[in-house]
């Protein structure tokens, strides 16, 4: 990874919408590591930092009681301030939405903007200054301006489907073992097998049919491994399967596997 495609990920996640920025600020958290230079530099900058101290400096709040956000003087401070904020964002231990309402708002409003001009312009202008680099074909300065946000119009069907307005917390970032998961997976596609040839065998009705197409979607899902489809076509099929006594303990013992699978990760 090059020290110019850091730069220029920095560059989109100024320009980003708000809805896009865990996903950019993912992205930059990547090229960093991957970029030895870069890394280099930003460990340098951790060694005489003291997190919890310079949080508690560059975070504060004025006489009414607003959080306002305080950049650091010293050059090395703004690197590793900047650094394990996107860090503690990407690992989902501070709300990127939160910080933003807390410490960069601007009359009570989302200030997307704000938090861009004042973390990570520096941010990735220490980075151009400390190695020198030229970019002919720069933008201009970011500037905050009222018309920053993209047209939804002018994104993709793709783009468009990547917008939610609200802030998702995937169960699936929180599974820290392979084994144990793989197994959770397993035991609910035999389940759900199960459900499906039971209901099978008895005379069909467009209920059982319904429960028998969420099976089947539920078996991809365990076969694809996303735990959060299989939750959540799980308490589907909870409810549109109720009244149905035939597979009453099937789906008893469905809930058991997803709830022992959650219990285990809040202890881990």
């Amino acid at each position: 990874m090059e020290i110019k495609e850091v730069v220029a990920l920095c560059d989109e996640l100024m320009e980003s919408k708000l809805l896009f920025a865990d996903q950019k600020i993912n992205k930059l958290l990547e090229a960093i590591v991957s970029c030895p230079d870069v890394y280099e530099l930003l460990s340098d900058c951790m060694n005489n930092f003291n997190k919890e101290k310079e949080f508690e400096s560059a975070f504060v709040k004025d006489a009414s009681g607003k959080g306002i956000y305080v950049q650091p003087k010293e050059e090395y401070k703004v690197l590793a301030l900047a650094f394990c904020l996107l860090a503690d964002i990407g690992n989902h231990k501070i709300s990127f939405n939160d910080l933003i309402m807390t410490y960069f708002n601007s009359d009570g409003r989302f200030d997307g903007k704000l938090f861009m001009n004042k973390v990570i312009k520096p941010f990735k202008d220490l980075i151009i200054e400390a190695f020198g680099i030229t970019q002919s074909d720069e933008k201009e300065d970011f500037v905050v301006t009222d018309q920053m946000e993209i047209d939804e119009d002018e994104l993709t069907t793709e783009q468009k489907l990547k917008i939610i307005p609200f802030r998702i917390d995937r169960a699936s970032n929180h599974i820290r073992d392979p084994k144990v998961i793989g197994e959770t997976f397993l035991m609910a596609k035999e389940t759900a097998v199960e459900i499906v040839e039971k209901l099978e065998t008895e005379r069909l009705d467009q209920q059982k049919k319904d429960c028998i197409n969420i099976c089947h979607c539920l078996i991809i899902a365990c076969m694809e491994q996303d735990f959060d489809l299989v939750c959540g076509l799980a308490c589907g099929l909870k409810y549109a399967a109720r009244g149905l006594k035939s597979v009453k303990y099937n789906l008893r013992e469905l809930e058991d596997i997803l709830q022992r699978q959650l219990n285990y990760e809040s202890r881990t």
